[in-house]
């Protein structure tokens, strides 16, 4: 079936840089992911309790997958596993080029003569660097 925009475009589907990601990780196909930018904030008050500046640090990235599984034996990354991002540079708007990632969470799902699903959390560092530098 072809489809028909009317109004204004929209963007839909999983990018080809998340499917490689999860791929790389764990076989399968990827039914959602999430990506959320984060970071610390400092609020600055004078004396008069006013707030005169605010101080965003410590960016963080989280990257949620959920995968339906095609490997017949199945290994979840364990927690902490450091994560290559290789070739792909962008998920969603988000710089994965630069800092560290680890698997913070990971789950699988069965039931009955239902498929697989696996869940999968990474958090990415943008400004971390390489241990001993």
């Amino acid at each position: 079936m072809s489809d028909t925009v009317e109004g204004k475009q929209v963007l839909f589907g999983i990018t080809d840089s998340v499917k490689t990601v999860a791929g790389t990780q764990v076989g399968g196909i990827v039914q959602s992911a999430t990506v959320t930018k984060s970071a610390n904030e400092t609020e600055i008050q004078d004396e008069d309790g006013d707030h005169v500046a605010v101080i965003y640090h410590g960016a963080k990235n989280e990257i949620s997958l959920e995968i339906i599984t095609t490997e017949t034996a199945l290994d979840l990354p364990a927690i902490g596993s450091n994560i290559a991002f290789g070739a792909v540079t962008d998920i969603d708007g988000v710089d994965v080029s630069s800092g560290r990632a680890f698997i913070t969470s990971s789950s699988s799902s069965q039931s009955g003569a239902e498929t697989t699903s696996v869940s999968l959390t990474i958090a990415h560092y943008p400004a971390m660097l390489a241990d001993g530098t």
